[in-house]
């Protein structure tokens, strides 16, 4: 069964390795994406993206998040070339992705098919091993990559056909400021990671509200009250550990 979400990402490709602008992105997973918390965060996870992972030996990890709202579709498909080596190994020698969910369910992508695809963009062979959709619950989803031998996989989420935008980690995000801000879950995502000065300097630009739930072990006294404008950030050693809007 042929998927055109997919089409549309390998097109995306295709067109990003021309230098041309395309809506849908790829993202390429990288030696500094080792962790979930680490790697880019995708704004919209309803949107198309199609993520690439390089592994050179086993027991490699790339991580990446992707915010979903309340009742929207968690979409997710799992595909390698089909070549050698990855088409000639066991299936138990490929990487393992295990998706976090924001209320902190675990769910390891088990392999339910072996699916022949020709991409006629790139005239490649791929080969589908899991594709799956589930209702999202609100939040940030963590995905984790872990190699077991030398591989390269490629991984889709999303569906929508549209531009998609990118945070990266640890990244002060470039967007407007306004006098009474709404934060998203992606945006306050962000500061995970960062040294505490840091953070508390972003949120100050962008008019953010900013307060510490806990450092190290000192848990602080905090209001009840929900706040659309407010982060509240975990720090542990001077690095935020966790940043929540509220």
């Amino acid at each position: 069964m042929k998927r055109p979400s997919f089409i549309s990402l390998i097109t995306a490709f295709s067109i990003f390795n021309m230098g041309l602008a395309s809506a849908h992105q790829p993202v390429e997973l990288g030696s500094k994406n080792t962790r979930a918390d680490q790697g880019p965060i995708l704004v919209d996870g309803t949107v198309s993206f199609a993520l690439r992972a390089n592994f050179t030996k086993a027991n490699q990890e790339r991580g990446f998040r992707a915010s979903l709202k309340q009742g929207e579709l968690l979409n997710f498909e799992y595909l390698i070339i089909d070549k050698a080596p990855e088409n000639k190994m066991p299936l138990s020698k490929l990487p393992t992705v295990t998706i976090t969910a924001p209320d902190g369910v675990k769910r390891v992508v088990k392999f339910t098919e072996r699916t022949n695809f020709y991409e006629p963009y790139g005239r490649t062979n791929y080969l589908y091993l899991a594709r799956f959709s589930s209702t999202a619950v609100e939040g940030i989803y963590n995905f984790s990559i872990k190699s077991k031998a030398k591989a390269s996989i490629t991984v889709s989420t999303g569906s929508k056909e549209t531009f998609g935008q990118v945070f990266q980690p640890r990244v002060c995000p470039n967007i407007e400021q306004q006098q009474t801000p709404t934060v998203t879950n992606a945006e306050a995502a962000t500061l995970i990671g960062m040294k505490k000065d840091t953070a508390s300097s972003c949120a100050a630009k962008l008019n953010w509200i900013y307060r510490i739930g806990q450092e190290d072990d000192q848990l602080f006294a905090l209001t009840r009250d929900y706040r659309l404008d407010r982060v509240t950030v975990v720090i542990k050693n001077g690095l935020i550990t966790n940043s929540l809007v509220g």
